[in-house]
């Protein structure tokens, strides 16, 4: 279960009339990260700095599931550890390679751009976008051990970086496309949050 369902449900959701069910809950919370100022601000400042990301590393991005492995190349050769990672967190080199891997996700995979409009401060994550297969498909998902009411998978960019940068050097290519299985209905949580 979601922290802001647990919450809602924990903190006074309302008295016994007119309390909105699990179904409400996940679907409420759904359209507030897919429609709000935070998130749209972020995807129109990675959409702005795309052209030139895409000429200072190369050029040809095609947002096609190959291109993964070239951003993962990228990651690899101009961050070196995960403190690196996040003091560069908010440069371009890192924002709009995040924004590339999740519109690679939502290209190819139908997922689409999420935000919590009201980040919470003892949950960093909640401050970071992600990618998650849309609402109408949550009938697709359900989490084995029956504890999360919503078990799409979803993808935070930034922590598939934190992934590639723990693995090391010496993995094998392919990680951030290897995520794309995720999103097959059975293939498990795909939640990837540290």
């Amino acid at each position: 279960m979601s922290d802001e369902i647990w919450e809602y449900e924990n903190e006074g959701a309302g008295g016994d009339e007119g309390e909105e069910d699990e179904h409400a809950v996940a679907e409420r919370i759904d359209t507030a990260h897919a429609d709000n100022p935070r998130l749209s601000a972020w995807l129109d400042e990675q959409r702005e700095g795309f052209a030139d990301w895409s000429r200072r590393h190369g050029g040809g991005w095609d947002f096609g599931e190959r291109s993964l492995d070239r951003v993962e190349a990228l990651i690899r050769e101009h961050v070196t550890s995960v403190d690196d990672l996040f003091a560069r967190e908010h440069t371009p080199l890192v924002q709009v390679a995040c924004w590339y891997v999740g519109e690679v996700h939502n290209r190819t995979r139908g997922t689409r751009w999420r935000l919590d409009p009201d980040p919470a401060d003892s949950h960093p994550w909640s401050r970071r976008p992600y990618v998650i297969v849309p609402f109408a498909r949550l009938d697709e998902y359900r989490d084995p051990e029956g504890i999360d009411y919503d078990a799409r998978p979803q993808h935070h960019p930034l922590s598939s970086f934190l992934t590639l940068l723990r693995e090391g050097p010496t993995s094998g290519p392919a990680s951030l496309r290897a995520e794309l299985d995720d999103y097959e209905p059975g293939a498990g949580s795909g939640d990837d949050e540290e």
